[in-house]
């Protein structure tokens, strides 16, 4: 059933994709050959959709066959909601976007972007460390005690599918590895002891990202991906609003979703986070 699901999705995601670029296609080619009243051909036009943080360039950086190098810090605001599991021993954690400072016990999150023409090579980087507590039912005075610590890094390689100046449309591929640690410990303790374990495993995620001018300095991008490997789910989805406020600086906000689904030798975390991303990107050149 779950193959079946994935299934659905991606076929789904390959379709909606499609879907998109035909037109966006035949309409770049029309605004290429079609003549105007004239009779001569017209120029292609240009877009002016600002940069934004998964690679997308401005025209001109597409053809001056030059190395551009963005980077991106980010806060994330997320929810998160799931099941943690060490050899059997599991336990629920629900963190609100409104708890999270409170259970937050560190992190960085960012992006670096090289980009070359069509090609661009980004590498997401997350990684946080939060804590939750869960009353036992039966022992009202005893609670488990939950620190989970998340690795989280995507290398990927784009490629500019579509260059149009009412869309531009990339594909994406690339590994996500996740690190996952996780602590359960009774509170208070007894006899000193909990249950301590980290996984490492990778998965390969396939996906799609359509940015669209807003105007001279504004831009909205949709972008998703989905794959599995360690994982036997892995995918994320999102969505930004893009404004340059200088011309080496973006300002970003938005929705990020991401779920993943992995179980392993009685190691568990089935989890899914959410929440509002604000960022800003800088143009090193």
């Amino acid at each position: 059933m779950n193959s079946y699901r994935k299934t659905c999705l991606l076929t789904f995601a390959g379709t909606l994709a499609l879907a998109i670029c035909v037109p966006a296609i035949a309409q770049q080619s029309a605004d290429l050959v079609s003549p105007d009243q004239t009779g001569s051909t017209g120029a292609p036009q240009t877009a002016t959709a600002a940069q934004t943080p998964s690679g997308t360039s401005p025209d001109a950086d597409l053809t001056d066959k030059q190395w551009h190098y963005y980077g991106m810090l980010y806060i994330w605001f997320p929810g998160i909601h799931g099941t943690a599991g060490i050899r059997g021993f599991d336990t629920s954690v629900h963190v609100t976007a409104g708890e999270i400072f409170s259970n937050f016990r560190g992190g960085f999150l960012g992006d670096f972007i090289p980009t070359y023409g069509r090609f661009s090579a980004p590498t997401d980087i997350l990684w946080m460390r939060l804590r939750d507590s869960k009353a036992i039912p039966f022992a009202p005075d005893y609670s488990v005690r939950a620190d989970l610590g998340m690795t989280i890094i995507t290398p990927k390689v784009n490629y500019l599918l579509v260059n149009n100046p009412k869309i531009k449309i990339y594909g994406t591929a690339g590994p996500r590895i996740w690190h996952e640690s996780t602590t359960l410990q009774l509170v208070p303790t007894i006899f000193g002891n909990n249950l301590s374990h980290s996984v490492t495993w990778t998965d390969f995620v396939l996906g799609a990202r359509f940015s669209m001018p807003l105007g001279a300095k504004a831009s909205v991008d949709v972008l998703g991906d989905a794959g599995e490997g360690g994982a036997t789910l892995d995918y994320q989805v999102g969505g930004l609003l893009n404004y340059q406020v200088k011309p080496k600086w973006t300002l970003q906000g938005g929705w990020r979703y991401l779920t993943v689904h992995y179980g392993n030798n009685g190691n568990l975390f089935n989890s899914s986070i959410q929440g509002i991303l604000i960022g800003a990107t800088y143009k090193f050149k």
